[in-house]
């Protein structure tokens, strides 16, 4: 397996884990923690874009900021675990 289709695999189980994270019943955000999630989880979706249009020249490195994205992403929603 190739560096680009691990990276791509990690970023789709940060996503996994984040909705795991939302679904939970006796889970509470803040406002503020979700809009981060949701801009975060945005850009990542154009990141993801441009290295599937190939509009990135380099898609190693834009995966690696997307991975970076989507772990801001989790943190921001699981930082609740630690306030409640």
């Amino acid at each position: 397996m190739n560096i680009e289709v691990e990276q791509a695999l990690k970023v789709k189980s940060i996503a996994l884990d984040i909705i795991e994270e939302l679904l939970k019943d006796e889970a509470h955000f803040k406002e503020k923690d979700l809009k981060q999630t949701a801009e975060m989880l945005s850009r990542c979706v154009c990141d993801l874009v441009n290295v599937y249009t190939g509009i990135s020249e380099s898609h190693e490195s834009a995966l690696k900021g997307t991975i970076a994205k989507a772990r801001i992403s989790y943190n921001a929603i699981a930082a609740y675990k630690q306030k409640v």
